[in-house]
């Protein structure tokens, strides 16, 4: 054994080294997020509408890792389906803080996919006065207040009760907070539901400086409204589910647009559409708003694999001045420009209402 340790001591040197570079750079973190493509999932597995059908509408999920190690920052520079981006210095890193904002996120999505599919189906009725909870919580930066929690519900700031308008969508708590002048003295009141029971907690903003170095409030909330639907028969209304062994097989709001469509889809029975594959993207609000989101790169790569007819990519405004310089475009088109031979087929929507009306005039097809 010393005569080979001898004879071949450069080999074994470098062996080990070459090991102990494996070791510690899967051990060592570097600031770095990682984003690859994952998977297609049906609606009709996360949301059941009584008495319908499925059609073969599905969304389509990212694999995300935050803050990854040195040996998967290495694979992953040279993964072209893999995105690699520096993680924020106000980014959350704790996955049960990740975990639990997600889930938030993803039953809001669940319940305005419901509420924007059936008022587009002509069930105005899915919602009442009752129905609009507050703006809850789902992420907080790291320089969040620590009195908010996520999960807190916000129903009042600075002694004002917090509404929602229904036709448009619209945050009116970060309306109310988006230009407030810092204060480092000041403490602002919040009204909020804690596991539902009210609380009025009082903090103080961080200071955000802005181009002109006017210092402006900033609270690290990150919130959605928080709207319940209504779920039982009235005139004819169907019921809906949402089968909790599946729902939460993914988290996040990226899939609230596809869900919205096969509720719509449930309720009108379109039978056209049952021939195609659709995949898509984006968030949806109660009025049935299309959202940005992240990872649509590896996300039209999915759908690709996947064979889908078409997928749906949300875009904010229908005026191509407007959406093709938008990120979510860019990536879409860039990711689709790299296909090998590819299967699908792109369109831009703003909206549930525009998704329709695609599928209407082209009468179901793959056109």
């Amino acid at each position: 054994m010393k005569k080979l340790l001898k004879e071949y001591w450069k080999l074994f040197l470098i062996i080990s080294l070459f090991y102990l570079f494996i070791i510690l750079s899967s051990i060592i973190k570097v600031n770095y997020d990682i984003t690859t493509p994952a998977t297609i999932a049906k609606v009709s597995d996360e949301i059941q509408i009584e008495g319908a059908g499925r059609c073969n509408i599905n969304t389509v999920s990212v694999y995300s890792y935050s803050k990854v190690s040195f040996l998967n920052f290495l694979i992953a520079k040279i993964n072209q389906n893999a995105d690699v981006s520096r993680t924020s210095e106000y980014e959350v890193t704790d996955l049960n803080e990740i975990y639990r904002g997600g889930v938030i996120q993803k039953e809001v999505s669940f319940y305005n996919a419901i509420i924007a599919g059936y008022k587009m189906a002509g069930y105005d009725n899915i919602i009442n006065e009752n129905s609009f909870k507050g703006y809850i919580i789902h992420t907080l930066a790291t320089y969040a207040p620590p009195e908010l929690k996520i999960g807190d519900i916000i129903i009042g700031f600075e002694g004002v009760s917090l509404k929602l308008d229904y036709d448009t969508g619209e945050n009116e708590f970060e309306k109310a907070t988006d230009n407030l002048d810092f204060d480092a003295n000041y403490k602002y009141q919040f009204e909020i539901l804690r596991d539902y029971k009210p609380q009025t907690i009082y903090v103080t903003a961080r200071a955000s400086y802005l181009e002109d170095s006017v210092q402006k409030a900033a609270f690290g909330v990150y919130t959605y409204p928080y709207v319940i639907p209504l779920n039982y028969k009235v005139a004819g209304v169907p019921k809906y589910e949402i089968p909790t062994s599946n729902a939460y097989n993914s988290i996040g709001p990226s899939g609230g647009l596809m869900q919205a469509l096969y509720v719509y889809e449930c309720l009108t029975n379109n039978q056209d559409i049952k021939k195609l594959k659709i995949v898509g993207t984006g968030t949806v609000d109660v009025a049935g708003n299309a959202g940005l989101i992240g990872g649509i790169y590896q996300k039209v790569i999915a759908a690709n694999l996947a064979k889908a007819d078409l997928f749906f990519v949300p875009i904010t405004s229908k005026d191509p001045q407007v959406y093709e310089k938008e990120i979510n475009y860019l990536e879409a088109k860039a990711s689709y420009d790299n296909l090998k031979n590819p299967h699908i087929k792109l369109v831009c929507v703003s909206s549930l209402k525009d998704i329709i009306d695609y599928l209407e005039s082209n009468g179901g097809k793959n056109a």
